[in-house]
């Protein structure tokens, strides 16, 4: 006898389905089985408040925060002071009627603001567009100016005839892109020195 379990009393089952017999001395066990190969499994005491891992609830610290300021620990309800929501100031009376919203006053239409012609409107625009452009470096305003006088020269290598309106006019714009990047070069070799 001193190997066998005491006949359990009664039955306790977890939330995982694990099945606990109570012992008449309180303890727990788990029932022996039988293996899928016909062996025995022996019966498993389990310690006294032992919670398999499976049976904890896993809590993150936001929820566990929220349980620990439900409140302040010893202060009750009934002690707590009245919320400040409520509108009622303590130690005034009560009163009787709700006070009523007053009524909302017609609103007038304002007069139609005078508004600038279109064109003007356009034209205040276009110096902010001219302003961001001029501030680019440059270094890259020389490459692409260069990149266009090699274009311009491929365009003359060309026959006349085979030209477009737009060509010919890249080509007559030859001399002022050739005056920018001597501007351009001089501009670069001041910031450099």
């Amino acid at each position: 006898m001193a190997g066998q379990i005491p006949r359990p009393t009664n039955v306790e089952t977890t939330n995982t389905g694990t099945t606990y017999h109570i012992q008449e001395d309180g303890s727990k066990v788990i029932a022996g089985t039988r293996r899928p190969d016909g062996t025995y499994r022996k019966p498993v005491r389990v310690r006294a408040g032992y919670t398999p891992l499976e049976e904890n609830l896993y809590k993150g610290p936001e929820v566990q925060q929220r349980a620990q300021a439900r409140g302040i620990p010893g202060l009750g309800p009934e002690t707590q002071r009245p919320s400040a929501r409520s509108g009622h100031i303590p130690g005034m009376a009560p009163d009787s009627e709700p006070k009523a919203k007053p009524k909302a006053k017609p609103k007038e239409p304002k007069e139609p603001k005078p508004q600038a012609p279109k064109a003007e409107v356009k034209a205040k625009a276009a110096p902010k567009a001219e302003a961001k452009a001029e501030p680019a470096k440059p270094e890259n305003r020389l490459r692409n100016l260069r990149k266009k006088l090699a274009e311009i020269d491929a365009l003359e290598e060309r026959a006349a005839s085979d030209l477009s309106e737009e060509q010919k006019q890249k080509i007559s714009r030859k001399d002022e892109l050739q005056k920018e990047v001597e501007d351009l070069e001089k501009e670069i070799a001041q910031l450099q020195i």
